[in-house]
């Protein structure tokens, strides 16, 4: 019991640092601007308002947020906070700057089915592609050597099984899958509704 009052409290720790009403905050708005997500309004709900401008953003970046998720962020990758490596610090700012106001357009597009709802998606989707390539394949050319894990992994230790096969690999797969699916469903969408477009009459010019 007493273990767990420990864990309760420690999970407390800094809860109280304003920049974590942040997701809270763009949630309201999204849900008050555009309506209740649908399908897949909540992948882009999930990623502009709290994986790209909180997660690797604020507490990545700078660092702050509940005391036991920047620490993690700190032993998952030490490129975050701990030295601030200019390869992830530069995808963490797009991620902030760029993505978060583009998956909450991309978010208000789909619950109002907007006409540019498939150009948006296309777009946020291959930033999201783009940025997942260049961490991973960063990270592969330096050898793995920021990671809490030791080389090669294996399945029977702890820190290899979380932070590398879980954490690295797994999810960052789902940041490379799931944005891949939505390019194709968009681009095959797109072509579907410009097939069903009547051709274009080209103007016949009267000669006198």
């Amino acid at each position: 019991m007493d273990r767990i009052v420990e864990i309760a409290k420690y999970s407390l720790v800094d809860i109280e640092d304003p920049v974590n009403l942040v997701p809270v905050v763009l949630i309201s708005l999204c849900v008050f601007w555009s309506g209740r997500p649908v399908g897949l309004a909540w992948w882009a709900m999930f990623n502009g308002c709290l994986i790209h401008i909180y997660m690797d953003g604020i507490v990545g970046i700078f660092g702050r947020g509940p005391k036991w998720l920047v620490e993690q962020y700190g032993k998952l990758d030490v490129r975050y906070w701990q030295t601030q490596d200019p390869m992830v610090m530069t995808i963490s700012a797009v991620e902030m700057v760029i993505m978060t106001p583009l998956c909450i357009i991309w978010y208000h597009s789909i619950v109002q089915k907007r006409w540019y709802c498939h150009a948006i998606a296309i777009m946020t989707s291959t930033f999201q592609l783009m940025g997942c390539i260049m961490y991973v394949g960063a990270e592969i050319l330096d050898g793995f050597k920021h990671l809490p894990s030791n080389w090669p992994p294996r399945f029977d230790n702890f820190n290899d099984l979380f932070y590398f096969w879980f954490v690295f690999v797994c999810l960052n797969g789902v940041w490379v899958v799931v944005p891949v699916s939505i390019i194709v469903k968009s681009l095959y969408e797109m072509h579907h509704i410009c097939s069903q477009l009547p051709p274009i009459k080209k103007k016949t010019s009267k000669r006198d």
